[in-house]
């Protein structure tokens, strides 16, 4: 396949693949986030819905229980009463009910001989009262209190209202108590009348201040309308206004119809409805009731019966008759335009109750209602989003269906119109990519051209350079390169040369090397045969040794002297610098102290050994040296540029120090001093070199003096000095490691004997 065909092929790939990816991921994110965005908007819907039907439910649950304090005046057998004692009894039921009223179609009165018990939701009035006998009441069968289907007035009861019920409901049952004397119960009894007297009389004032608001209501409806007739008579005399002056050949007629409808009697008010009925049940009427009992238990998850009482006995139970339409439109609430979610509710039945025949037709075309009859899962449904919920005390199910499909139309054409998009602005730039990928072919087989030419050989083939793009700078490279090739042949056979000479170069300083490893192994034999093989015996003395250098000639240097009157003269030093220098400089050294007797002062030795060194010119070299002479009980050092000798005594464990300022044999200083000091047995004296307490740890931190003085004063301890040497050679390794040290070092302890 040609460069330009692949050009091409990858361009394509490299644009269309990522596209596709793109508008792929960005429909589902879309898609997910819109589904998810409307699921949310569903659930925060059906937790509205769930918090009105709780709302709801106890507000009847409140409403119906004012109502067993209400008095019986009005209720007869079969409904015959229509006078005002109805009316005012009817009053209470309606100032009870409140803003609940609409929800209920009728109350059922059911005359019992024994107190039914009320529901959770409702207090036990009369839990405990006595029973009453039905022809107590002259109640012998049910009767139903039809209320009128009209919006009333917004009334409250007195605050006080509920707990004079409680108070009155707690007499009742404690008349029925048998723990009660007849003149305690008749007291009970007499109490109980009082308040009930009491209530009713408020309650009937509160009639009547109930009444007066549903007149005035009357009245203001009726002046609302008055006035609606009004504007309406205006505008259409405007009208007609406008319809004289444009049309002047009718304008009589016009006058006429104007004061037709000027003298026009005005229309009669409309009274508001308040018809209220009592009435028997018959056997149809009664099923009627106990079905729209259930429905409402189903959908409340209760029954709304409240017992009634007289005297503190009860004497029959009040049924609410739920309006289930107003209690389903007051819980999904009412449609608006803006919205398209259709809220629902199902009962543990699977029975579906929807806002109005629509929704309901939807949910049946989805399969929704189906689904619940079946008491199936609900299936997922394309294109709509169904969020549920359940209600905690009545078990009712509420869901919303809200639709989506049209927003994911709206993706799926806007996601495939943005793909179309791209498609034609990748084949545009394929189309303009045609010429300059040819313009890069040619270029290439230039290029391929010349660099077969010169792998055959022809190094004097040069490319023409016709850009200053890659490819020129390509074809500049391979002329670069055959003039290199052309000068690498001629540089071949000199590099050779030079390679070969280079190794006979390296097999010289081979042997040269190895001919200086002998050498340097010599001088530190040499050196190393210079140092005493053994330490001297002595009665009075101890004497241990140790030496390590840093290099393959160290610069450190001991010897021993001892008189025949048993003088012991110990030295100890430190040449500059390692190798053969430094292995020349101990061998100057030790040749002077060789020649070395007791009867010389310690600082004599060193001014005269000084002389003799400067006398040699000797160069930079040079050497610090310490002598001590242990003659008896007394010590004398004099020291050239050496540590102070450190002496730890036995006594009480202290460690003294000699430090005397020099400076070493070879440099400019003459001027030597001594000192003596007197030693007992159990002292302990060590001579050492600076590369103890010069030592590195693996952080680059030295030993030190104050350091080496406390690794003494610890080691001192030993019985011998040979353990002394062990321990200050442990010290070294603990502080240094195992590698080999910086400097060289040495030790010369010296312990005197008792």
């Amino acid at each position: 396949m040609k460069i330009r065909t692949q050009l091409l092929l990858a361009c394509f790939l490299l644009s269309v693949l990522p596209l596709t990816g793109i508008v792929v991921y960005s429909y589902r994110s879309s898609k997910r986030a819109l589904e998810s965005a409307y699921h949310s908007e569903a659930t925060h819907l059906t937790a509205r819905i769930d918090r009105r039907l709780t709302t709801i439910q106890a507000d009847l649950d409140e409403r119906l229980a004012g109502l067993s304090a209400i008095p019986l005046d009005g209720l007869q057998a079969g409904g015959a009463s229509t006078g005002a004692t109805r009316s005012g009894m009817v009053d209470n039921i309606l100032m009870a009910m409140g803003e609940a009223a609409p929800l209920v179609d009728a109350l059922e009165f059911v005359p019992t001989p024994e107190a039914p018990p009320a529901p959770p939701s409702v207090p036990r009035i009369a839990e405990a009262a006595s029973p009453i006998a039905p022809e107590e009441t002259g109640l012998t069968e049910s009767i139903v209190i039809d209320l009128p289907p009209v919006k009333y007035p917004k009334f409250t009861m007195p605050a006080d209202f509920g707990p004079r019920v409680a108070e009155i409901a707690s007499l009742s049952g404690k008349i029925a108590s048998a723990t009660l004397s007849s003149e305690e119960r008749e007291a009970v009894k007499k109490t109980l009348r009082e308040k009930q007297d009491a209530l009713n009389q408020e309650m009937e004032v509160t009639r009547q201040a109930f009444h007066l608001e549903m007149e005035q209501a009357n009245q203001k409806r009726q002046e609302r309308e008055l006035v609606l007739q009004q504007r309406r008579d205006e505008a259409r005399q405007l009208r007609e206004v406008r319809l004289q002056r444009q049309r002047e050949e009718r304008a009589r007629t016009r006058a006429a119809k104007k004061e037709d409808a000027a003298t026009a009697p005005a229309p009669e008010p409309r009274p508001v409805a308040r018809v209220v009925t009592v009435r028997s049940l018959s056997i149809e009427q009664k099923q009627l009731l106990k079905s729209k009992e259930k429905q409402a238990a189903l959908f409340f998850g209760q029954r709304f019966n409240v017992p009634l009482h007289s005297e503190g006995k009860v004497v029959g139970l009040i049924r609410a008759q739920l309006s289930t339409d107003e209690v389903v439109k007051r819980v999904l609430g009412a449609p608006t335009e803006d919205t398209d979610e259709i809220p629902f509710a199902v009962d543990r039945e699977g029975t579906v109750y929807t806002r109005n025949t629509t929704d309901r037709a939807t949910l049946d075309r989805l399969g929704i209602i189906a689904s619940f009859k079946q008491k199936r899962a609900l299936p997922k449904i394309p294109k709509w989003v169904v969020a549920m919920s359940s209600h905690r005390d009545s078990g009712l199910r509420i869901g919303v269906a809200r639709p989506v499909g049209e927003n994911l139309e709206e993706l799926r054409r806007t996601a495939a119109g943005n793909f179309g998009w791209g498609i034609g602005v990748i084949a545009l730039a394929l189309v303009g990519i045609l010429p300059v990928a040819g313009h890069f072919t040619r270029d290439v087989e230039v290029v391929t051209a010349g660099a077969e030419r010169i792998a055959q050989g022809d190094l004097m083939t040069r490319l023409p350079v016709r850009s200053k793009n890659e490819f020129g700078q390509l074809a500049n490279a391979f002329n670069r390169m055959a003039e290199d090739l052309s000068l690498q042949q001629q540089q071949l056979v000199e590099q050779e040369t030079a390679r070969r000479e280079q190794d006979i170069q390296q097999r010289l300083l081979a042997l040269e090397y190895e001919r200086k490893s002998v050498e340097l192994e010599e001088a530190r034999r040499f050196q190393l045969s210079m140092l005493p093989k053994h330490v001297p015996q002595h009665d009075h003395y101890e004497v241990a040794v140790l030496t390590q250098t840093a290099a393959e000639v160290g610069g450190d240097y001991y010897d021993f002297h001892v008189s025949p009157s048993g003088v012991l003269s110990v030295t100890i030093g430190d040449a500059t610098g390692h190798g053969a220098k430094a292995g020349t400089m101990v061998t100057v050294v030790k040749t002077l102290f060789s020649g070395y007797r007791s009867a010389t002062e310690p600082a004599a030795f060193l001014i005269e050994s000084a002389g003799k060194i400067k006398s040699m010119d000797l160069g930079r070299m040079a050497m610090a040296l310490s002598l001590a002479r242990f003659d008896g009980r007394r010590l004398t050092v004099a020291s050239a540029g050496m540590p102070p000798v450190l002496i730890h005594r036995a006594g009480d464990g202290r460690v003294d120090e000699i430090q005397l300022g020099a400076t070493p044999l070879g440099t400019l200083g003459v001027d030597y001093r001594q000192t003596d000091v007197a030693v007992s047995p159990g002292d302990t004296v060590l001579l050492m070199s600076d590369g103890f307490p010069e030592l590195q740890s693996a952080d680059g931190q030295q030993l030190g003096y104050q350091g080496a003085t406390q690794e003494f004063a610890g080691a001192a301890a030993e019985p011998t000095s040979a353990g002394v040497i062990d321990r200050l050679r442990d010290a070294a390794k603990r502080w240094h490691g195992e590698q080999p040290p910086n400097d060289d070092i040495t030790f010369v302890v010296v312990r005197c004997r008792a």
